[in-house]
């Protein structure tokens, strides 16, 4: 059925179909914003009437939002004006073909009721087009299974692609270049990392990649594509349901959008032309920085305090890989959100995931710290050894902790505490650095540990709440 229709939609558009003005695209531009929007820029030589005339615009993206559109002549911009707009959006399909011919007569292909293996052209009405197609064949209702629909003639109003149609006011010459931009949704993009650690976790490759989804509804080729990284402020539309016929009176003298005004935004450019197919996720290049700086740290934090009697509480151990995004450790370029993956090879060089973390936009020379896992072979037990009422609001706690590492190379462990209230540290085994008001951190340094020689830690605290 569907190529059936298909095949006599193609020869109807040939004898129906009707061009108002000859069009060549000359450029386009897409930039696409984190939050799902894309700012389309399209130049286009086009034929324009000679005064008032209507003109077709076809290929936009079916996502266009049509307030933000803005047209100005590059040509002639004091004798070009668009006078009114609409957007036509009502597209040539199965289905709105047959909707348009319901309670009218057509030509259908149904199966012969006399032989299984044929079939018979019939006249017929078509009564409804809901959840499929019923016919009226002379006095009988047929509801069931057809090949073929045939159609006399294409009903006014639909379109093969969203076109914006526009009342225009030329006093310039009929070939001019117009300059078309709009906000579309549907596209997005996103940054993503692949960090190659080597052995001793001191050095990394860093490469950057941009994975652009594109459901706008329209395809791009040759674009120069664009994207800015940032939290650009959207006003959200009251939850109003407008026609996408409906008249539009967007402004249309002002200016484009200047690309390069981004406040505390980046903006990435790529250098070179990409086709950016509809319905489609594409990967480009964004970074490469073949080798930087790291290094790794484990960390243990503890958060809240046990109650008096719950006993030993073991507490995990994150691996986390930081580097600095400085250009003498190796980078030192602007990084848009996204997640980082690493991978280091084993001793067999086979390569291996480690883990995986995401990073918001992180400026230059600013501290990134992704988080890998959880350490496998040092483990921490923290025991509430002595629990104080001091007073209506003064408490005295002392902890012990058991720090064992079962490699075979002395471990660095930072080891953080949080405090609340008015607190102070009475007695510690070993010195520690006040991050802040409320947190503590111990560096330690960890030597291989059986059982019996665990390194112990322990400290009193006094607060007051």
């Amino acid at each position: 059925m569907k190529v059936l229709i298909t095949l006599s939609l193609f020869f109807c558009c040939i004898f129906l179909g009707r061009t108002s003005w000859a069009e060549e695209m000359s450029s386009v531009t897409v930039t696409v914003y984190n939050h799902g929007q894309a700012l389309i820029n399209e130049v286009r030589e086009v034929e324009l009437p000679s005064g008032s005339g209507l003109v077709e615009f076809s290929g936009v993206a079916e996502t266009i939002e049509a307030p933000t559109l803005q047209v100005r002549s590059l040509s002639a911009p004091e004798a070009f004006m668009v006078l009114d707009m609409n957007y036509e959006y009502d597209l040539i399909s199965v289905q709105s073909l047959l909707d348009r011919y319901v309670g009218k007569p057509l030509k259908v292909v149904l199966p012969d009721p006399h032989d299984r293996t044929s079939t018979v052209l019939r006249e017929a009405l078509l009564l409804a087009n809901n959840d499929r197609p019923i016919f009226q064949v002379d006095d009988q209702i047929f509801v069931g299974n057809h090949d073929a629909v045939y159609l006399a003639e294409m009903p006014a109003g639909l379109r093969p692609r969203p076109t914006l149609v526009w009342l225009v006011q030329n006093d310039g010459p009929t070939r001019q270049h117009l300059d078309v931009s709009y906000l579309a949704g549907g596209m997005t993009w996103q940054a993503d990392y692949v960090l190659k650690v080597d052995r001793d976790n001191e050095r990394a490759a860093l490469s950057g990649w941009v994975t652009l989804d594109n459901q706008s509804g329209m395809a791009f080729e040759q674009a120069a594509l664009k994207l800015v990284a940032g939290e650009v402020n959207i006003v959200r539309p009251e939850p109003v349901r407008m026609r996408r016929d409906m008249l539009l009176t967007a402004p249309m003298a002002a200016e484009q959008m200047q690309q390069e005004e981004f406040f505390e935004y980046h903006l990435y450019s790529l250098p070179r032309p990409v086709d950016i197919a509809n319905r489609q996720t594409k990967q480009v290049s964004l970074l490469q920085a073949p080798e930087m700086r790291l290094s790794k740290k484990l960390v243990a934090r503890f958060g809240g305090y046990p109650s008096p009697g719950q006993g030993t509480i073991r507490q995990g151990v994150d691996v986390f890989l930081t580097f600095k995004n400085a250009e003498a450790e190796g980078l030192g370029l602007p990084l848009p959100r996204g997640i980082v993956r690493a991978y280091q090879e084993s001793r067999d060089g086979s390569t291996l995931f480690i883990g995986e973390d995401r990073i918001d936009h992180t400026p230059r020379d600013a501290d990134v710290e992704l988080r890998m896992g959880r350490a496998f072979d040092v483990n921490v037990e923290r025991t509430l050894t002595a629990h104080e009422q001091l007073g209506r609001n003064m408490v005295r706690s002392t902890w012990e902790i058991r720090i064992r590492n079962s490699k075979d190379e002395t471990q660095q462990l930072l080891l953080e505490d949080t405090l609340f209230g008015d607190w102070r540290i009475i007695t510690s085994s070993h010195a520690y650095d006040q991050l802040d008001a409320r947190r503590i951190r111990f560096t330690l340094d960890v030597p291989p540990s059986s059982e019996q020689d665990q390194l112990l830690l322990t400290y009193t605290v006094e607060s007051r709440t």
